[in-house]
């Protein structure tokens, strides 16, 4: 069981967010400000400002109370509570995945893609996957982006991020829906943002 909860950058002021900023703790700060990219900082921000409150409700404490720190690969988690959170960002979107179990999360909006790049990334079964998308009506950027948001999200789920590569989870389809080969896990998609497609993994008994 998880929550998904999502803000649209544009419809958040730069002031809120300086204010967020100021109640960081310094190493976040530092870590936020040292990203090159306005739009890149902004996103960061706007992900801890997610996290903090939606952990915080979840854990019965103000969000100023929450204490975050990262795994070994990044990963981000909370110190003093018992929840697990995941945030993943595309464009002016950034998502934040909230459970009691390990979570990943991942968004990216529907647009062109590379066949090329499915074809070297991704298993024969996952771009016949795509292919026959195409031959069925159905979207075939749409069905990319189901394989890779997936992909991303078991990366983010185990902690690994992208140094475990796209290849640690294969897919199989079955009537028109992916499932992951591990069945220890579950995959399941969110709707949540129109034009979007959010994937979200974690251990099969949630």
């Amino acid at each position: 069981m998880y929550n998904i909860f999502y803000c649209n950058l544009f419809k958040i002021s730069n002031k809120l967010l300086d204010a967020e900023l100021n109640t960081l703790p310094r190493f976040i700060q530092e870590q936020i400000k040292e990203k090159q990219n306005e739009d890149d900082r902004r996103r960061s921000l706007a992900g801890y400002m997610l996290a903090r409150r939606y952990t915080a409700a979840f854990c019965n404490k103000k969000p100023e109370e929450i204490e975050f720190d990262f795994g070994e690969h990044g990963k981000p988690f909370v110190i003093n509570g018992r929840v697990h959170y995941n945030i993943s960002h595309c464009q002016n979107y950034v998502v934040l995945a909230v459970s009691e179990q390990p979570i990943g999360v991942d968004i990216e909006i529907v647009r062109e893609f590379s066949a090329l790049l499915a074809q070297k990334k991704f298993t024969e079964q996952e771009v016949e996957y795509i292919a026959a998308a195409g031959r069925e009506g159905r979207s075939m950027q749409q069905a990319f982006y189901e394989i890779w948001t997936a992909k991303e999200a078991y990366l983010k789920f185990t902690g690994a991020g992208i140094s475990g590569g796209l290849n640690a989870l294969t897919l199989t389809a079955q009537n028109g829906r992916l499932y992951p080969e591990n069945r220890a896990i579950t995959l399941t998609y969110d709707q949540s943002i129109p034009g979007a497609v959010i994937a979200v993994v974690q251990n099969s008994d949630n």
